[in-house]
């Protein structure tokens, strides 16, 4: 068997060979099955930022649910007063008077007050959904920044094994007198270009790695990354940004109707005692008063309170239906994407194949001194955009899932 056929079919062999090489050489990334998307999501909750809210707002809650429960309306006080004539004409006039005085809660008054404390109440819960979905976004970005980094990765390594042979095959031909000496150095140049693409991806993957370590606390990655596209292609109303706004309507609108309280005088009920003597040597009178104040039309000065709680509910149902037509637009975006890359994929099989074709026929006219080294890299170069938009665009469909699903509200 001649030189060049015994070169040929080495070269066909590492062409073929070469995906499982570089695989076994390259280091895997580390994962667990006992590392999931949802303890992922649950360790990213615990450590967000906005999680420091929800105490205030069970402080809140705990606050409007006292006032509510209490029984007057508010603050109750006493008065206390004495009168004596010591300084004046001095005949013994004394006199000693305390008053408490209770203001009452309006009619319907601490209905509303406790109405607004439900309202909070079931905010609560709603803004933890909010967070998680949060933490499941964050959660998704770091998986799939890692997931998507180390497939570019293990190409650009795939590529530069590929130019080592390539290097190799390039020096036993010019050792053989078959190629020129500047053949060698053209090959050794590829071979320098693809492994400073491979470090340049590796040092990408390396920071997508600390990212994902750093925020997680985890230095593990789940084996189980991949989502099941959700059958639900419309924004559901329990979507928990949508939830968390429905809620925050509900106790705007339960500070409106509280609002017609605003600027109101209660109702006081006063309670005294008198005890009093006109001149020295005569006993003590001791009598007991009771009295009621209240006001008499103040309407006017509710209407502001009434008025500002309005246009604040009114800008929150916008906000709500903006929202929602957000969300919606990113959906649909996001099944457009999907779809479209899906298409694509089906174009890029047969491109890949074709070129795939094409590059093992080129590398035979190269074994068999046809061709030359220039046109082959060019090949070679062709084929690895191929095979590398290929396996990128097959796992940017299955980050597209996850992201469509992180649209629908999905929490992992």
């Amino acid at each position: 068997m001649s030189f060049r056929i015994k070169v040929t079919l080495m070269s066909i062999a590492v062409s073929s060979a070469i995906t499982s090489v570089t695989f076994a050489e390259m280091k895997p990334l580390q994962q667990s099955s006992s590392v999931t998307l949802s303890s992922l999501t649950q360790q990213v909750y615990e450590r967000h930022p906005a999680r420091h809210n929800e105490l205030a707002q069970q402080q809140q809650i705990n606050a409007n649910n006292d006032l509510a429960d209490a029984t007057f309306a508010g603050v109750k006080r006493i008065s206390l007063n004495h009168q004596n004539d010591v300084l004046g004409s001095s005949d013994g006039l004394q006199e000693w008077e305390s008053t408490v005085k209770m203001p009452l809660w309006l009619p319907g008054q601490q209905k509303q007050q406790r109405s607004l404390s439900v309202s909070l109440s079931a905010q609560l819960p709603a803004y933890k959904q909010q967070i998680r979905l949060a933490a499941s976004a964050k959660v998704r970005e770091l998986v799939w920044d890692v997931i998507l980094t180390n497939t570019a990765t293990k190409q650009a390594y795939q590529v530069w094994q590929s130019a080592l042979r390539l290097e190799q095959d390039v020096a036993a031909r010019v050792k053989a007198g078959e190629l020129a000496g500047t053949e060698r150095l053209l090959a050794k140049t590829n071979v320098l270009e693809m492994k400073n693409q491979y470090l340049l991806k590796k040092s990408e993957l390396d920071f997508s790695l600390s990212t994902y370590r750093a925020i997680t606390q985890q230095q593990l990655l789940p084996e189980m990354y991949q989502e099941i596209l959700s059958d639900n292609y419309m924004i559901d109303q329990q979507h928990p940004l949508l939830m968390m706004m429905e809620q925050h309507i509900n106790t705007l609108r339960a500070k409106q109707n509280l609002a017609h309280f605003d600027g109101a005088v209660n109702t006081s009920l006063s309670v005294g005692v008198r005890r009093e003597r006109q001149l020295y040597g005569e006993s003590f009178n001791n009598s007991l008063g009771l009295g009621i104040s209240f006001a008499l039309d103040n309407q006017v000065y509710r209407q502001p309170a009434i008025a500002d709680a309005a246009k604040e509910l009114a800008d929150a149902e916008i906000t709500r239906q903006q929202l929602e037509r957000t969300l919606n637009v990113t959906l649909f975006s996001r099944l457009h994407d999907l779809e479209t890359k899906r298409l694509q994929m089906g174009l890029l099989n047969q491109q890949n194949d074709t070129t795939q074709q094409y590059l093992i026929l080129q590398q035979r006219a190269f074994a068999l001194g046809e061709l030359n080294l220039v046109s082959l890299l060019r090949s070679q170069a062709l084929a690895n955009e191929t095979i590398n938009h290929k396996l990128a665009l097959e796992v940017d469909i299955k980050h597209t899932i996850a992201l469509i699903n992180q649209a629908l509200g999905i929490i992992l």
